[in-house]
Formats: structure tokens, sequence, C-alpha cells
């Protein structure tokens, strides 16, 4: 058995692109290369290089990195050489998806022919990671075997919060008026799809309601469940993930600007460690401020949440769940986030995890849990179970196959 997996989420270095995308799609890899042999076809940036000799090198990679026989094709993304007008960025769009930034890349004639080629070597069912990936095979003319379409974020939702957050411009409101037609563009891979996957309950129930959708399947994140350590006594704060994704940007300088000023006055020797690639992405990485370390990328995992007391996810805007949060529950870290940030979560608000969605709530609730050490305890060990009882990684990989072998009939 043969699976093409599409994505336009290239992972260059896969054993350091951690965060949340490539986790997830990790995740499904995993799970696919116990039932099926893999062909993988990315949409790439126009400068990578993709010589016969690169692309056997990145084979023996990604196949040493995830234990298994991985065929890798490679597609330049299309990129528009028109000025861009003012026409290209709010009129277009609105009308139609293939003009959207995030779209328009997988949707030339180049890309098409990309998925054609690699059709030809007859896959028994594909595996379109987001929503970028399934543009090509809705273009296609090409008859499709069974296709298997990751949405872990609702792109309408991301997309309207992302819009609503700063920098605001006098025209910005105009990208308001491109949802509807990214609305319709997921509708119509959802109806493409054999099974489309989502992240929880919450995202499932709002695509049955708003589009009658019926095939769709929740896939969790998931994370393995480490050896449980005793919880760092040091007032230390962690904010982990990747800077090139602005959610993040904007969540790490909340707390350095405006968090942690405000428990210094509380907790002089409190700490702030900004953990996760790219963090010179942070406009005042470069300014020195006391309390606060940037670490960049972390390899282990294990050392870094030891070293801190309470993990914070001031997250405001997005889709899908958060890795960060789920990740933090599995090493029993007391985390404090927002109601965006918890979305889709099993996890119990005061019970499990805090929720705050303004300033001094936010930083109340980081100096309560930085002052208390047995509510960081309680808190943290709860979300630990929740962890184990939905989130475990090998649960959810078999989950997925178990999913996919039914839609496929095989045993």
């Amino acid at each position: 058995m043969k699976v093409l997996f599409i994505s336009n989420s290239f992972p260059e270095n896969v054993r350091i692109c951690k965060h949340g995308i490539y986790k997830r799609m990790g995740i499904f890899i995993e799970a696919i290369k116990d039932i099926a042999q893999i062909d993988m076809l990315f949409y790439v940036q126009p400068d990578l290089d993709i010589s016969v000799s690169t692309i056997l090198k990145r084979e023996q990679e990604f196949s040493e990195y995830w234990n298994a026989k991985i065929n890798l094709f490679f597609c330049p993304r299309f990129i528009e050489q028109k000025k861009i007008s003012g026409w290209t960025k709010y009129g277009a769009p609105a009308l139609n998806i293939l003009k959207q930034l995030d779209f328009k890349c997988t949707s030339g004639l180049q890309q098409s022919k990309a998925l054609e080629a690699c059709l030809k070597r007859d896959p028994d069912a594909i595996f379109a990671h987001r929503l970028s990936a399934m543009i090509p095979l809705c273009l296609t003319q090409k008859k499709l075997p069974p296709v298997f379409f990751d949405l872990d974020d609702i792109e309408h939702i991301r997309f309207f919060r992302e819009v609503s957050q700063p920098p605001i411009w006098k025209s910005k409101a105009l990208l308001y008026l491109q949802i509807p037609s990214l609305f319709l563009g997921e509708i119509r891979a959802i109806r493409l799809a054999a099974q489309t996957f989502v992240c929880s309950n919450h995202d499932k129930k709002h695509l049955q309601r708003i589009c009658r959708a019926k095939k769709i399947s929740v896939i969790p994140n998931s994370v393995d469940i480490p050896k449980l350590k005793i919880l760092a006594t040091t007032p230390t704060l962690l904010f982990l993930g990747g800077y090139k994704y602005p959610p993040n940007v904007r969540a790490a300088e909340f707390l350095i600007k405006k968090i942690l000023p405000l428990i210094h006055q509380k907790i002089p020797e409190a700490r702030l460690i900004i953990a996760g690639l790219y963090p010179d992405r942070i406009s005042c990485y470069s300014d020195n401020l006391p309390g606060v370390k940037f670490t960049g990328f972390i390899d282990n995992l294990d050392d870094l949440y030891a070293s801190v007391r309470v993990v914070c996810a001031p997250i405001f805007s997005g889709g899908g769940t958060r890795f960060k949060i789920i990740e933090a529950a599995a090493y029993a870290k007391p985390v404090v986030t927002t109601t965006i940030g918890a979305e889709g979560i099993d996890m119990e608000n005061g019970k499990d995890l805090l929720m705050c969605n303004d300033l001094q709530s936010f930083t109340k609730a980081c100096i309560k849990l930085l002052d208390n050490y047995d509510e960081c305890n309680e808190l943290g060990t709860s979300a630990r179970k929740k962890a184990i009882q939905f989130y475990e990684k090998n649960n959810v990989i078999k989950l997925i196959q178990q999913t996919i072998k039914k839609h496929l009939n095989i045993s």
C-alpha cells in the first residue's frame, strides 16, 4: 500500500523543526508509516536547492528520522511576479481563495503538474496536510484515490482573529472581505475528502454546524508523556514557541513588556524564559531586559521544564489547539493561558489550568502560582492526568491508523 503525503510546510531541518505544524505532521507520518509506503510531495520556496543530489540526501535524512522508507518530491511554490496593487491585495482575494496569499502558492500550473506526476505512481490514498495542500487536489481533473485532509486550523476562524490583531492600518478592515471565499474553499476541500481531521470536538461541532459536514474525525494534538519530576521552587516562568508565528511573537512581547514588570513589583527575583527558534523576531530581543532569558532552540525539553515553575501562553489569535499547553500539562506544569489559548483542549478552568484574558488577571494568576507551591502542584498534577487520558501520543497514532484503515477497508 502507498500513501501520497502532500504539504506546503517543508521542515528544512527535520531535527529542529519542532513547533506545532511540524509536530502534528510528524504524528501523522508516524501513523501512516506502519501501514503504508510513503511518497512525500512538498511545495517549497523557489530558492530551495532541489537538485537530484540534494533530494537524495533529504530522502536519507527523512527516512532515518522517521525510520521508514520515504520517497521525496519537490515543487517550487507559485510566486506571482506582478506588482502588488490594491486590487491584488484586497479585491481579487475576496473573490477567489486561489488569489489569497496563503493559497495561491500551490495553485499554479506547475504545482498541479507536480501533483499529477505523483499520481502516476498510483498511490492508494492521499494525505493532505493543511488546506494549502488541498488546493491542487481541488484543481486537478485527474481521478483521485481516497483523500484524507488534516484541517488543523479552521482557516476562516484563524484569519478573522489574525486580522483583528495589531498592527492596524486604515484599509486593513478590507481583509475581512476574504473570509467568505476562504470559507467556501474550506467547504470544497472538506467535500472532496473521504475524511477530514480536526484537532478537537470544538472544531468538529463548528464545522458540522456551519457547513453540515459529516465526514469529520477528531485527531487531537498529542505528546509523549515524560517521567514526572519534582516541581521547581524557583520563581521562573516559561513561554515556548516558534517566533515566525505572529501570535507567538505577540504573546512573548505581552509577557516581556507588560506582565513581567508587574510581577517584578511583587517578586523582584522572578525570571522569564523565552524559548524557541527565531527569537530575534521579537522586538525587544536585543534590549537586554532584566529577568528575561532567550534560549533559542531547546533540544532537551526535560531540563527546560525541570527549571521552570509556571508555563504561560497568552494567545489571543490562531486556531486549532496549542501543543505548548498539552506538552506543559504532560510535564505537570501549571499553565496560565487565555480562552483562545485553551480552546478545544479538554481541560477545565480553575482545575487543570487558569484562563485569564486581560493584563491584570493574567498577572495576578502568575503571581499567585509563583507564590503558592501547593496550588502549582495541584494544577499541574490534574493537568497531567488529562494529558495522559486524552493526549498520549501512542494512543492518538493508533486512532489515526484505525480511522484510515476503516475508510480503506484494511483489516
